[in-house]
C-alpha cells in the first residue's frame, strides 16, 4: 500500500504532532519513545483525531468518517461491546463472514459465549485483535497489539499476523516497543521523536538507528524440523508448525555465550565453532563480532580478557534454541 500521511495536531497541553510520511509498504512500523506521538498518529489515520490528510493507495480518505474508512483498529485498551458476547463481538462487523481458525489461533475459542466483563485483560486484547482481523479491513492499525499476552501467546499471535500478511498482503500500521515485533511484522518503519519524524527506512535499519537490544537479525533456510541454515551453519530454533523456505530470525547479543572450547554436555542446542571478526570495548562491555554465522555477542570486558578474544581467534558460540526468535518468512 502507498501511504501518504500528513498529521498536524496541536493540544492545549503543549504536545504537537507534525509528521509527514510517504512510503510504499505492506506493513508500516511506528517506533519511538513514549509520548512521541505514535498513538496520536494512528488516531489521525483512523479518523478518531482530526488534523490530518490521509491518502491510502492515492485515495484521499481524510473527509470520510471512521466507519467508512474500512480500517480495523486495535488500541491499547480493548474496546469491546460490553453487552455482546465474545462471539457477537467478533461477528459485529458486516464484513465478518465467519470465525474460521482465528479464535483457535488466538486461543479464545473457549471464550466465545462469555461476556467481556468475565475476561482477563489479556483475553480482551486477543478478542479485540481477532475482531479487527475478522472485519476484513483495507488497513489494520495495531497499537501495541500484544501487550498483556504471555510469551507463548504473543508468539502465536505474531505467527497468525505474519501468516495473514503473507496470505492476504493485508496492509498494517504497527506500533510496538518490541524490536522483533516491528522487524517480524513490518517491512518499513518510521521513528517518531517529540512529534516529528526522526528517521525512516527499512525496519531493521530504523531500529538499529535507535535503542534496541535485538542485536542480531538473521536470514536462513529451513533444512529440517526446528533447524535453519544460516551462513552455511545449521542452527536449532523454535519454529511454528509448517515453517519452510527462507525465514527471518533474531536473537539478543546478550544471549550469545562464548567459550574457547566446545562443552562436553550442555542443554543449549547450538554450539557453533566460529571465529572472532572484531572486539570493541565500551566501558564494562565488549561487543564481539563473529564469523559464520555473522552475529554479535555482548559480554563483559572482563570475560573478553579472560578468553583472550581478538580478531581471528577461534571461539565457540553457544545459543539456546529458545533464545532465537522466529520473525516469519522473507516475503
Amino acid at each position: 500500500m502507498k501511504f501518504e500521511i500528513e498529521a498536524r495536531v496541536r493540544r492545549a497541553t503543549g504536545f504537537a504532532l507534525d509528521a509527514t510520511i510517504a512510503c510504499e509498504a505492506v506493513a508500516l512500523g511506528l517506533v519511538g519513545p513514549s509520548g512521541s506521538g505514535k498513538s496520536t498518529l494512528l488516531d489521525v489515520v483512523a479518523g478518531v483525531e482530526p488534523g490530518g490528510r490521509i491518502l491510502l493507495d492515492r485515495e484521499d480518505v481524510s473527509a470520510l468518517p471512521m466507519h467508512r474508512r474500512r480500517i480495523g483498529y486495535v488500541v491499547q485498551d480493548a474496546l469491546l461491546f460490553p453487552h455482546l458476547s465474545v462471539r457477537a463481538n467478533l461477528l459485529y462487523s458486516p464484513h465478518a463472514s465467519g470465525l474460521g481458525d482465528v479464535p483457535a489461533s488466538l486461543d479464545i475459542h473457549t471464550l466465545l459465549d462469555r461476556m467481556p466483563r468475565h475476561l482477563s485483560g489479556g483475553e480482551r486484547r486477543r478478542v479485540a485483535l481477532a475482531r479487527a482481523i475478522l472485519s476484513r479491513p483495507r488497513l489494520l492499525l495495531l497499537d501495541e497489539p500484544f501487550a498483556g499476552l504471555d510469551e507463548a501467546r504473543r508468539r502465536e499471535a505474531m505467527w497468525l499476523l505474519a501468516r495473514l500478511r503473507a496470505q492476504t498482503r493485508l496492509p498494517m500500521i504497527v506500533v510496538s516497543h518490541v524490536a522483533e515485533e516491528i522487524v517480524g511484522l513490518t517491512d518499513y518503519a518510521v521513528r517518531l521523536e517529540d512529534g516529528r519524524v526522526a528517521a525512516s527506512g527499512p525496519s531493521t535499519s530504523v531500529l538499529r538507528a535507535g535503542e534496541t537490544g535485538m542485536d542480531n537479525y538473521l536470514v536462513g533456510t529451513v533444512v529440517g524440523e526446528q533447524r535453519v541454515r544460516v551462513d552455511g551453519v545449521d542452527l536449532a530454533a523454535v519454529l511454528p508448525p509448517g515453517a519452510s523456505g527462507d525465514v527471518r530470525l533474531a536473537c539478543y547479543g546478550r544471549d550469545v555465550i562464548l567459550a574457547r572450547e566446545k562443552p562436553a554436555a550442555i542443554s543449549a542446542r547450538n554450539c557453533v565453532e566460529t571465529t572472532v571478526r572484531s572486539v570493541e570495548r565500551t566501558g564494562t562491555l565488549a561487543m564481539v563480532e563473529l564469523g559464520a554465522p555473522k552475529m554479535r555477542a555482548v559480554i563483559t570486558s572482563q570475560a573478553a580478557d579472560a578468553l583472550a578474544l581478538e580478531a581471528g581467534a577461534p571461539v565457540v558460540a553457544i545459543i539456546k534454541a529458545t533464545a532465537i526468535a522466529y520473525l516469519g518468512g522473507t516475503r
